[in-house]
């Protein structure tokens, strides 16, 4: 029989468990796809954030660390937990249920409201990472089995994200208003949340929350201003206090209103 070297048990079992990892996290981002192009067909402004959080889960996807002291299962765990809590949200809503509060500003303010591509954007990220991260977190457990954090897991999806969030912002920016990114910007906080930055400074608090989650001494606190925090944010953008800059603002976002448009057409790839 001919020669050459064989591919040992272990290798082909972890080759086989990577592709289904992957298969997951396409999965999702193909499911939330389809509901962004469900939310398009309804000019229903949470397709922005929903189109832009399958190009996320997209790229995790695709650059998923193969580092050994990583445990993508986790991840890819952490990935569904969260993703279903925004599923839950938006089903509820949908049917007319109640929502948690921080969901129930956000969709009210982009549903409701002549917000813009960006603050539709922006919302609900904040929502999705301020309120929801940290009880995905619990769900799949801050501790690996011998109880060491997952910090490390965690950081590491952290940097993926940081350095792919602006290419991400500019192809929603693109697909929903071509043109808009500058003054979609003006005078608005966004550098919190939509930079390298702001990602990673929002989900390494919602560790430290979901650290005070755990915590029977902290969980009702922690709760509570983890609902309450996306309305004061959203309240902060749409209603400054400078009454001028309020004016301004809503006009505007009238302008925008006019220069959105709703793609039926499939997404594009995100350029880095």
């Amino acid at each position: 029989m001919g020669g050459g070297a064989g591919v040992d048990g272990q290798t082909l079992v972890t080759a086989v468990s990577a592709l289904e990892l992957h298969e997951r996290l396409a999965a999702l981002s193909a499911r939330l796809e389809a509901r962004a192009r469900e939310l398009d067909r309804q000019k229903d402004s949470r397709a922005v954030f929903t189109h832009a959080y399958a190009l996320m889960t997209a790229q995790i996807a695709a650059e998923l660390p193969t580092d050994p002291s990583f445990d993508p299962s986790w991840t890819v765990c952490l990935a569904e937990a969260f993703a279903s809590r925004y599923f839950g949200a938006l089903d509820a809503y949908d049917r007319g249920e109640g929502v948690p509060p921080a969901w129930d500003t956000v969709f009210h303010a982009i549903c409701d409201r002549r917000t813009s591509v960006v603050e539709d954007l922006v919302f609900a990220m904040t929502a999705h990472i301020v309120r929801d991260l940290p009880h995905a977190l619990l769900d799949v457990g801050l501790r690996d089995s011998s109880g060491r954090p997952r910090i490390h897991d965690f950081q590491a999806i952290n940097d993926v994200l940081g350095h792919e969030i602006q290419p991400i912002v500019n192809a929603t920016s693109r697909r929903y208003g071509r043109y808009l990114k500058f003054l979609d910007r003006l005078g608005k906080p966004y550098d919190r949340i939509l930079t390298n930055y702001g990602i990673r400074l929002s989900r390494g608090v919602a560790w430290y929350n979901a650290m005070r989650l755990e915590n029977p001494n902290e969980s009702v606190d922690a709760a509570g201003s983890i609902e309450k925090s996306p309305a004061v944010f959203v309240d902060q953008v749409l209603n400054p206090p400078a009454w001028s800059l309020r004016i301004a603002l809503r006009l505007l976002r009238w302008v925008l209103g006019f220069l959105r448009k709703w793609p039926l057409e499939p997404p594009p790839r995100v350029a880095s």
